[in-house]
């Protein structure tokens, strides 16, 4: 898959402009690196930064930091914790919930005396041959909910100069405006010689009528139904796993309500209706155990059934095939996307309150639910970060593929271990011969390689763009890999892991007056060693 067209000439042609912006106050202050997303990695990249004796800022386009860490994502999917070293251990070892990692963060950044931006995004990026220099950014405060704004408040509001950048956003957006190579959606098993990759399986077919008026495919489909047709197995196409966000709910006398949408409409929710009346089943999916739900009380907590590994059926809390176009879109369409995620979960809340055809446990459940107070309050409950589990992937040098995941790769610049299993997601909701699927991404935890328990290496040229697109650009959550490989790289461990490393790389090409790629392997293992990152696999 070749990037957009729109990535490179666009970027790169706004960049132009960007040396017009108004800039930090003084030279005192210009920052020797520049990190783009202040999500756990991006704070881990921070303060590696300054410990290794550099300066160091912080552009967070919302209003917190951590991102899912902090953002909803309050338990560790580890995958093997003894695969886990470095700093990302001893902060989340402590299992801490999202308000207290926040915490944790914003203090870390006072202790090392880092600037933080917050509420300003990229939108142009200024570069010299193939050294970026400056990045130019809008004023864009989210809205009451944390949801992203379709347009600033204030276009070109400030530039950043600095030496070398470290893009840590889900999205790659600084990557991108940086002309390096990118990709998003499913290879095809031929694009790497994956026999997990391209198109799966249909993880479920429901007993529902897709059409509005049934039996009448001119009529048009429901809500929530996609219009598309299954590709092949094993083809490539352009969707993305399912987003969604972790929230946190109540039965609590103070819990905070879950309104209703402003305009409901029962109509968008035909399609769930249709399935209760039916008996279909809508809470199971393929390889899934148990009976399932819009929400899930367990352990005494209650959450979204999005939570869990078992959320892969059509009643959940995502609209699967609704984020197709986030990974590449502009900022009005991830504006869209997320706050139709938003709206969906108001109104799936308030049908299963009061359809009469949700049965009994929904209906109570759904009724005695509100969001829990002190987690998300300033948003009136609302996670303030998605859960975008795949984006945009830079293809560099090295591309992590599911031969890494199986053991038969031993990159010999390892800069941190990954080892959650292939934990894939559905894709979308389309009608097949009168019925409704769930297209596949049915992968859950699958562990490729039993001799090492899982565990692999993730290289150093996996986070450095290819030299001659960008010089000094580090890469640590976009990394270069395949959508199978990304589906176990993409916990928020492993991203912290890359961060500090990458942390470390910048300072030491700053030190070196280098490229990131010519940055020495050795100097650089012995100084993650000594941060205590783990770098080799272990055999017991």
């Amino acid at each position: 898959m070749s990037q957009s067209p729109f990535s490179r000439r666009s970027f790169i042609v706004h960049s132009l402009a960007a040396s017009a912006l108004p800039s930090l106050a003084s030279a005192a202050e210009l920052p020797d690196v520049c990190v783009y997303g202040g999500t756990a990695s991006g704070v881990m990249a921070a303060v590696t930064v300054v410990k290794q004796g550099c300066s160091a800022v912080i552009i967070e386009p919302s209003r917190w930091l951590g991102g899912m860490t902090g953002g909803g994502l309050s338990h560790v999917d580890w995958g093997r914790e003894k695969a886990v070293g470095g700093t990302a251990l001893s902060i989340l070892s402590k299992n801490y919930d999202d308000a207290k990692y926040r915490e944790v963060f914003v203090e870390l950044v006072k202790k090392y005396r880092i600037r933080v931006i917050y509420e300003h995004r990229v939108t142009s990026v200024l570069k010299e041959g193939t050294s970026i220099r400056s990045i130019g950014l809008d004023y864009a405060p989210p809205d009451a909910r944390g949801c992203p704004v379709a347009t600033p408040t204030k276009s070109n509001a400030m530039t950043i100069n600095a030496k070398v950048f470290i893009d840590c956003s889900y999205e790659g957006d600084l990557m991108a405006r940086a002309g390096v190579s990118y990709t998003w959606g499913r290879e095809s098993r031929d694009a790497y010689g994956e026999s997990l990759a391209g198109v799966r399986p249909n993880l479920a077919v429901y007993d529902i009528d897709p059409y509005v008026i049934p039996g009448d495919a001119k009529s048009g489909l429901l809500p929530f139904v996609q219009d598309m047709k299954a590709l092949p197995e094993g083809s490539e196409d352009r969707l993305t796993m399912g987003y969604g966000f972790r929230w946190k709910f109540s039965k609590d006398a103070d819990r905070i309500p879950i309104d209703p949408p402003e305009n409901y409409d029962p109509k968008q929710f035909e399609l769930y209706r249709r399935g209760f009346k039916n008996k279909a089943r809508i809470d199971l999916g393929r390889r899934m155990k148990g009976k399932l739900g819009f929400f899930e009380e367990a352990g005494g907590r209650i959450h979204s059934i999005g939570q869990g590994n078992l959320a892969r059926a059509l009643l959940a809390p995502t609209n699967y095939g609704g984020n197709a176009e986030y990974p590449d879109g502009d900022y009005a369409t991830r504006a869209r996307i997320w706050k139709a995620d938003q709206e969906f979960m108001r109104g799936m809340t308030h049908f299963l309150r009061i359809d009469d055809c949700v049965p009994d446990k929904f209906k109570q459940l759904a009724t005695e639910l509100g969001f829990q107070r002190g987690i998300f309050d300033e948003t009136g409950g609302w996670p303030h970060q998605l859960y975008v589990r795949e984006a945009r992937r830079m293809k560099s040098e090295y591309v992590l593929t599911q031969k890494d995941l199986e053991g038969t790769t031993d990159p010999e610049d390892s800069i941190g271990l990954a080892s959650y299993g292939v934990d894939d997601w559905p894709y979308a909701t389309y009608a097949l011969d009168g019925k409704v699927a769930l297209y596949g991404g049915e992968l859950s935890m699958l562990y490729l390689d039993e001799k090492h328990n899982g565990i692999y290496k993730i290289p150093y040229r996996s986070i450095t763009p290819k030299q001659a697109e960008c010089s000094n650009l580090l890469v640590p959550v976009c990394v270069s890999a395949s959508h199978i490989a990304m589906t176990s790289i993409r916990m928020e461990p492993v991203w912290m892991i890359l961060g500090e490393s990458a942390g470390v790389a910048a300072a030491m090409a700053l030190s070196e007056n280098t490229s990131v790629q010519e940055v020495s392997y050795d100097s650089l293992q012995k100084k993650l060693t000594a941060l205590k990152q783990k770098l080799e696999r272990s055999l017991d």
